[in-house]
């Protein structure tokens, strides 16, 4: 019984994000409201990765690559798990950007990254911290996680920063607010240790 309540859950949550994609609902994420929270990410990712190889975890749209000059990066990998945001970024892939559908709870990835992001797409997942923590290996020495949460509430996220606390290093941590409002709390973490 629970396992069919999963799957319920599962595909109505996958039905619902692309119906959303569908009907341009997240066409929103460009406006200037959200601005201040991508250029958060996209500085940290240079800062911390001039020239990063960049997984970009929840990508939907592709959105943060369209933040990125072609020169800031040497490899960018998106991943999402609607079909329908996938199709949707067919205008940005090119020699050094693509895009894959994938769960990001069972999510097996190869090669290295510089940055691994999570942009607004952590707190979906079933473990957040074994998520992140399965992806030890495919973060190059040196690396980082930059991680964006939205502050909807204000406190429902603390229960994933403290878990994310305990198995990384934080490297700096910016919290965002816009015209409307809206908060978002962007980190920066190494791999503790």
């Amino acid at each position: 019984m629970n396992f069919i309540r999963f799957l319920k859950r599962k595909i109505s949550q996958k039905h619902k994000f692309n119906q959303q994609f569908e009907n341009k609902k997240w066409e929103g994420l460009r406006d200037i409201a959200d601005l201040g929270r991508y250029s958060i990410i996209v500085g940290l990712t240079k800062y911390f990765g001039p020239n990063a190889r960049i997984l970009d975890l929840g990508c939907g749209e592709g959105v943060l690559l369209e933040k990125f000059a072609d020169s800031d990066y040497a490899a960018y990998l998106g991943i999402d798990f609607s079909e329908v945001a996938i199709q949707n970024t067919a205008k940005l892939v090119n020699e050094k950007a693509r895009f894959l559908i994938g769960d990001l709870n069972k999510l097996e990835v190869t090669g290295q990254y510089d940055v691994i992001v999570y942009n607004e797409s952590l707190y979906y997942l079933r473990h957040p911290r074994h998520a992140v923590q399965a992806l030890f290996k495919n973060l190059a020495p040196g690396g980082i996680f930059v991680i964006s949460m939205v502050d909807k509430h204000g406190k429902e996220r603390e229960g994933i920063w403290a878990e994310l606390d305990e198995i990384l290093e934080i490297q700096e941590k910016t919290k965002v607010t816009n015209l409307k409002g809206d908060s978002w709390t962007i980190r920066a973490y190494k791999v503790a240790g």
